[in-house]
């Protein structure tokens, strides 16, 4: 039997470590799709033993790189004034190559899957989206706002009240949707194709960057509004805009959550914990470890729990 094509996509830091166990990992567990990786590698120049593996592998890969989509950009009228200012809002490359991939006819869905995530063997709800095409969502409980920064000005831009209805109608909790796993409709960018209003797209965004007039490090809601701009043009798009009507996955089997903070369901997380307060995010199907890996200059890195979750599996693979 022919096996369903799924593209998964997303812009991986570099080809390490953690991007091969999550192109292993996903080929493992979805080995009943012909999965074709689109991967936007940030880090171009990045080479190490993993690289290699990589380089060496069985898995599709068609590569990107924000040069390419500098140049997808120019193509389309778009300034290099405008462009310099990307590296401000790095996430609107994830924009970008979504519209890319909608505009010469590479797919019409597709699964962005981040390197950080850790999936089960029980996830058949999660499968039989991708196999329908459906627009698939997975809930943050703890943070309903983790994708509104946009929603009012594009529920403004496709009729106000009667969208408003529409997304009260699918998302009636007004949950907050996680955007490092989500299967998404491209038929978001129908109205985007054309050179004028893929430009008006662009300018959706914001691109005063994450430092204020005096080059320290914009923290709190403000820094939350800038970094989730494009969790909520996915998160609220995918809703509005799919001819298909989208699926939450179950929050109580799905969810994404920090390692502090009040979980509806579990209470308190503890942070000092032998888990770091992760072990409540692990009770998932499907784990997301979110977070600043960098914070005012700090590198914090991916959790112990995530680290030793890739070992785990990749020594379960003879890999390590």
């Amino acid at each position: 039997m022919k096996k369903h094509k799924l593209v998964v996509s997303n812009m991986y830091r570099a080809k390490n470590k953690t991007a091969f166990f999550a192109m292993h990992q996903i080929s493992t567990v979805l080995n009943d799709f012909d999965i074709e990786f689109h991967i936007l590698w940030d880090d171009i120049d990045f080479c190490d033993d993993w690289t290699d593996k990589i380089n060496h592998s069985d898995f599709k890969i068609i590569p990107y790189t924000k040069q390419m989509l500098d140049q997808y950009c120019l193509e389309y009228g778009i300034s290099k004034e405008f462009i310099n200012t990307f590296d401000k809002f790095k996430a609107v490359y994830f924009i970008i190559h979504a519209h890319y991939l909608k505009k010469n006819s590479i797919c019409n869905y597709y699964l962005i899957y981040d390197d950080d995530i850790i999936l089960s063997e029980d996830i058949e709800e999660f499968k039989q989206c991708l196999r329908t095409e459906a627009p698939l969502l997975i809930c943050e409980p703890m943070n309903s706002s983790c994708d509104k920064v946009l929603t009012q000005k594009l529920l403004d831009l496709y009729g106000g009240e009667e969208a408003h209805k529409y997304y009260l109608s699918v998302n009636p909790r007004l949950l907050g949707f996680n955007a490092g796993i989500q299967g998404i409709s491209l038929d978001m960018y129908e109205d985007f194709l054309e050179p004028e209003y893929f430009n008006f797209l662009l300018n959706i965004f914001n691109y005063t960057g994450i430092y204020d007039s005096t080059g320290k490090e914009i923290t709190g809601p403000e820094r939350t509004a800038i970094d989730t701009q494009q969790q909520s043009f996915f998160g609220t798009m995918n809703i509005i805009r799919s001819k298909t009507r989208p699926v939450i996955l179950d929050p109580k089997k799905y969810f994404i959550c920090p390692n502090w903070g009040y979980h509806p369901e579990y209470g308190q997380l503890n942070p000092e914990n032998q888990y770091e307060g992760w072990d409540v995010n692990m009770k998932s199907s499907i784990i997301h470890f979110i977070g600043h890996t960098v914070l005012e200059g700090i590198y914090y890195g991916k959790p112990k729990q995530y680290h030793k979750l890739v070992d785990g599996y990749l020594k379960k693979h003879n890999l390590i």
